[in-house]
């Protein structure tokens, strides 16, 4: 699989395909690992750039991990750049922005014009509340056909 490449301050820059799913996974994944081999010596960080994807699949993710390793075993940063707002959340949601920084641009990325843009961290399902419904229920919470909570007991009514 040819995968476009360039080298930009000292960063391999790798442009992902808009979906990344199990048909072209393993040609990514071989990629790569043979970009990551040749350049090890002369790039710092392999930047996966995910600006063509709209989301992101859990393919991608793994495909993203695997090269999270073998960049670290060579010595090499990961970055990635991912500016649309569903495929962060797939990042946000799985936890992997704790191991893998995301940037919304190049210009971003460290070493590069521009300081890194905070990533949002997710909000703790404790304190997360849905909002309530004309008929006293949560959006997204099972009634029964009495209209009663289905799994618990009904909150009091005001």
């Amino acid at each position: 699989m040819q995968v476009p490449t360039q080298i930009i301050s000292a960063h391999c820059v790798v442009a992902f395909p808009d979906v990344v799913d199990i048909e072209n996974a393993p040609g990514l994944r071989t990629a790569l690992q043979r970009i990551i081999e040749a350049h090890a010596h002369t790039c710092d960080a392999l930047i996966a750039d995910l600006s063509a994807s709209r989301f992101a699949t859990a393919t991608a993710l793994s495909v993203l991990v695997e090269a999270r390793r073998r960049t670290r075993r060579k010595g090499m940063d990961l970055y990635v750049v991912v500016p649309a707002p569903l495929a962060r959340k797939s990042f946000v949601i799985t936890g992997l922005t704790e191991s893998i920084p995301l940037y919304t641009t190049l210009g971003e990325v460290p070493g590069r014009t521009a300081p890194p843009a905070p990533v949002a961290a997710p909000v703790p399902a404790s304190s997360a509340r849905m909002p309530r419904q004309p008929d006293g229920g949560q959006r997204g919470e099972c009634r029964t056909r009495d209209g009663g909570a289905a799994g618990g007991e009904d909150p009091p009514t005001p």
